[in-house]
């Protein structure tokens, strides 16, 4: 491990996978937009563009516990930033164990004020990227505008009525589920498996861009049914598929985002300022509703006609949520000035 990544940076490093933990949980919210908006976005797409054949030689190589293969081991670690993205990986993971539940709690009773949580903490971040951005230009801020007309322009390729109805089909898998008790052990066809394979690895990749959300790519493609049937049959086949183009897509994109930040890195950064901007369309807190059975549908954005304790709890935990993104920026800042 590197001797300036001391004890105080681990800690840091961990709040800031468990933030990304924290978005990944929440629809809408993209854990790419967290690690941009928490400064190491591109520290974290470098070190898994880093990651090759060669890492996994070196993992199996030092099961011989041979002293050279010990120390391959060793330098390859450190090449792939290893520890930091372990660190990360931790803060992340154990965010999501410890509070999946508590987070589908506030999601269901306290939608609003969660999503002002995150919209107050996305809306101040913002300052982050931007300052990344060596040369403000007309040419950044035109890419950025068209980033941001991709991110809300999305979120118009489904109406009310099919979100209506994606949560009617929801229920009725579930439905059918809990009623026959199948496997769901049914055989893949080649040209199926090809597809939930190209699937995954393109839901990850959204995944990896700020602003785009994931899931909302996977029922695009027609593919969301497919692997909610899978998770509940515990289709182990649908999911190897899946989760191994999830794999290869992580591997590829990053190495492609990596090589556009190399080359056009203004661009590249302004891009994904666009798509954190525009996230914050996705993310506003107050929207219409519909009911479909036990669960509540949130629709389009509107503008609350009252002020209620919900909408003041709204706005207080948007404050909250930008004053969380300024103690990041206040550690962040006296860690590098103490380090340098």
């Amino acid at each position: 491990m590197d001797k300036r990544y001391g004890i105080k940076q681990i800690l840091v490093d961990v709040l800031k996978g468990a933030a990304i933990g924290v978005a990944n949980i929440i629809p809408g919210v993209s854990g790419g937009t967290m690690a941009l908006v928490l400064g190491i976005y591109e520290r974290l797409i470098s070190a898994i563009k880093n990651i090759s054949l060669n890492t996994f030689k070196a993992i199996f190589a030092v099961l011989s516990f041979k002293k050279e293969k010990i120390n391959a081991f060793k330098e390859e670690m450190k090449r792939i930033d290893a520890a930091f993205l372990a660190v990360l990986a931790f803060g992340a993971i154990a965010t999501v164990v410890a509070l999946a539940s508590l987070m589908t709690y506030l999601l269901e009773n306290w939608h609003e004020p969660t999503y002002g949580f995150f919209f107050g903490l996305v809306a101040v971040s913002i300052l982050v990227p931007l300052d990344l951005i060596k040369k403000k230009t007309w040419l950044c801020l035109l890419i950025a505008m068209i980033s941001i007309g991709i991110v809300v322009g999305l979120s118009f390729t489904i109406s009310g009525e099919s979100m209506i109805e994606k949560a009617e089909k929801k229920q009725a898998i579930k439905l059918a589920q809990e009623q026959s008790g199948e496997s769901g052990t049914e055989n893949l066809s080649a040209l199926r498996a090809i597809y939930l394979f190209i699937a995954g690895g393109i839901t990850i990749s959204a995944m990896i861009l700020p602003g785009i959300s994931g899931s909302f790519l996977l029922l695009l493609m027609g593919a969301y049914f497919d692997i909610l049937k899978a998770v509940t049959d515990r289709n182990l086949a649908v999911l190897g598929i899946f989760i191994l183009g999830c794999l290869f897509g992580i591997l590829l994109f990053t190495r492609f985002i990596n090589f556009l930040l190399e080359r056009w890195y203004d661009g590249t950064m302004s891009f994904l300022l666009g798509l954190v901007v525009g996230s914050l369309w996705a993310i506003w807190p107050f929207k219409s509703t519909a009911q479909v059975g036990s669960e509540t549908i949130y629709l389009s954005n509107i503008i609350p006609q009252s002020f209620s304790n919900t909408e003041v709890w709204t706005v207080i935990a948007a404050v909250a949520g930008g004053l969380i993104v300024w103690l990041f920026i206040w550690l962040d800042k006296k860690y590098n000035q103490t380090s340098s």
